[in-house]
């Protein structure tokens, strides 16, 4: 799998996902994760886990990663890049690298009004690359509606959603540098990525 998680939208949760996401696959292959973002979340995050980080860490922001992924992830079984928001350039090249897209997103109008840009991009380069698109839901709050309501618009748009969802607290509360714990939300998401990947 090599599988970028975007968003050209900030505050989605991206660098956490893209962590977690890293940190199962690494536990079942070897596994490459890029820090595309020159914030460098996902490598304050993998530093600090030091020794026990479950993948390799790469930082890479370079608007041709796609030409570069094959030698970059030789020898890896999944690569998982980590994109920043706003830069359309460096999303683009990890678009072309992938093979799934996972776009975090906020059940929110307003999150949902702002995910155009980032269909526009990937629908831009998918006669080059025509990657498996999902939205993953996260920073649901319990017992509202907002869930099931951006479901239902996402799928009025035709764009699928992945059936895992991630809730407010553990979104925000996921014990940055701390190796993520096996079989939590975000296993259920990659479960549910990789169960899709083989009926593919």
């Amino acid at each position: 799998m090599r599988l970028a998680v975007t968003n050209l939208k900030g505050g989605t949760g991206k660098t956490t996902t893209a962590v977690h996401l890293a940190a199962g696959l690494g536990r079942r292959g070897r596994t490459l994760l890029i820090d595309a973002d020159p914030q460098g979340s996902a490598t304050e995050w993998a530093l600090l886990m030091g020794q026990d980080c479950p993948f390799t860490l790469l930082t890479d922001s370079g608007e041709d990663l796609h030409r570069r992924l094959a030698e970059l992830g030789n020898g890896y079984q999944h690569i998982v890049i980590d994109t920043p928001p706003g830069h359309d350039s460096v999303v683009r090249s990890a678009i072309l690298s992938a093979t799934d897209v996972l776009v975090p997103l906020a059940p929110s109008l307003m999150d949902i009004n702002r995910l155009r840009p980032t269909i526009e991009l990937i629908a831009a380069v998918e006669r080059l690359n025509a990657p498996t698109i999902r939205v993953l839901l996260t920073r649901v709050r319990p017992n509202t509606r907002m869930s099931r309501l951006a479901r239902d618009t996402l799928g009025e748009l035709g764009i699928p959603v992945v059936d895992a969802e991630i809730p407010l607290l553990e979104a925000y509360v996921t014990g940055f540098g701390l190796v993520p714990p096996d079989g939590h939300r975000y296993g259920a998401v990659l479960d549910e990525l990789l169960t899709k990947e083989v009926a593919a």
